[in-house]
């Protein structure tokens, strides 16, 4: 997992705009760049044209907004010192070269078109300033500089290493945090237990804090690099409503360049819910999934018209990122990787939340008969499972207490004092 090292940002429309600065983010912006520098992350900006204050003597904005902050800023512009346009790979590879940054340990703030294209073309994730003006609808919105401070704390700074993950053979499997509402493990999971269950599964509470936190995961890890699909797995019934934490899993998809499929993974039978079987004294197993899904071979295209695919969009050397908000023993899971995977493409599975205690993972080694025809219900079932124990994928034992001391700071954050 990489570490927050810079934040590029754009001039115009970010930092200045046509006419008369507001005073107001004119000093959120100078605490921005102030907390940055307290929390070891460099602030720099990037324009392909330089923004000059006329008047008795004119003063470049950069030259201006060093002296507020009380530190010099790097700053890049088309033409001075070799700089190309913002907008090309090479600019932002030139930016990140010249700050010696290395992939995923740098962010784009910016809002403009060229600002999208800038950050799309130098894989960076893209942060969509609203405070002067709408101009895309790209990437997560933020409508304050306080709101860009806030992310970087608790998105991007305070959060270790994958708490739970599993690298086996074919299998990539990831978890944010323990699902912990009743843990003694983890005593400080419950609060944000709770608050995530009703996120992503009531579309209550702070929706926006937890696609931002699922995309800062992706980003630092590397994840999003790799992905040329995002697709959630359905609910547990044909008529399940769709979340609207899907939204983040879209803007997710497009901040990496990946298309996002709502509808690739049908749920073509209801499925019946773990805890339901497990109260009523039997135990969950791969069949109910494997034989309740299929993919789709045209599933809805990313964008405004929502056009569908005409030809398949998975198939070899192809990777897809699955969600799903919860991962217990993996039963869903597994039943994505057989359906994709039969494509000739590779899935990787993400959750919000693993399920600690006893219920370890259950890798599906072979199936028979096999998973041969995707698009189609499957009468597949497990030859052969392997167990993954819980405590075996465990990478961060601290991620249950990072991850509810950031949601506390979050709802309530303020700048620290002396900036």
């Amino acid at each position: 997992m990489k570490r927050l090292k810079g934040v590029i940002f754009s001039l115009r429309d970010v930092m200045v705009m046509q006419g008369p600065l507001d005073q107001d983010i004119v000093g959120q912006l100078v605490k921005l760049f102030r907390y940055l520098k307290s929390r070891e992350v460099e602030p720099v900006l990037v324009g392909n044209s330089r923004w000059v204050f006329t008047g008795k003597k004119e003063t470049l904005f950069s030259d201006w907004l060093s002296e507020k902050v009380g530190f010099e800023i790097k700053t890049f512009v088309k033409g001075y010192g070799g700089m190309p346009a913002k907008q090309r790979s090479e600019g932002m590879r030139f930016v990140r070269d010249a700050c010696g940054w290395e992939e995923h340990e740098a962010i784009y703030v910016g809002s403009t078109q060229d600002d999208v294209q800038a950050a799309s073309n130098g894989s960076l994730m893209f942060l969509n300033a609203k405070w002067h003006a709408d101009n895309s609808p790209y990437g997560f919105e933020f409508e304050s500089p306080i709101d860009i401070a806030r992310f970087v704390d608790c998105c991007c700074l305070s959060m270790g290493d994958w708490f739970w993950a599993y690298e086996d053979g074919d299998l990539r499997v990831y978890a944010i945090a323990p699902l912990a509402e009743y843990s003694r493990r983890y005593p400080h999971g419950a609060g944000y237990s709770t608050a995530a269950k009703q996120a992503v599964k009531l579309d209550y509470g702070d929706l926006p804090f937890w696609g931002r936190l699922m995309a800062a995961r992706l980003y630092f890890s590397g994840l999003a690099g790799e992905a040329n699909h995002v697709a959630p797995y359905p609910g547990h019934s044909v008529n399940s409503k769709k979340r609207l934490l899907n939204r983040s899993l879209q803007i997710i998809g497009g901040s990496m360049r990946a298309s996002y499929l709502e509808d690739l993974i049908v749920r073509h039978t209801d499925a019946p819910k773990s805890q339901h079987l497990r109260t009523s004294g039997r135990s969950p197993n791969h069949d109910s999934q494997l034989s309740t899904i299929h993919l789709r071979r045209d599933p809805l295209r990313t964008g405004p018209q929502g056009r569908r695919y005409k030809t398949p969009p998975l198939k070899t050397e192809k990777t897809v990122l699955v969600f799903d908000d919860i991962c217990t023993e993996g039963y869903s899971f597994e039943a994505a990787r057989a359906f994709v995977e039969a494509t000739g493409a590779r899935a990787i599975c993400v959750a919000w939340l693993k399920t600690p205690g006893p219920n370890h993972y259950q890798k599906a080694e072979s199936f028979w008969p096999a998973v041969d025809k995707p698009y189609q219900p499957s009468s597949a079932g497990i030859a052969t499972t392997k167990t993954l124990s819980n405590d075996g994928g465990v990478r961060n034992a601290r991620a249950a207490e990072e991850l509810s001391a950031a949601v506390s700071r979050y709802t309530n954050w303020q700048w620290p004092s002396g900036l």
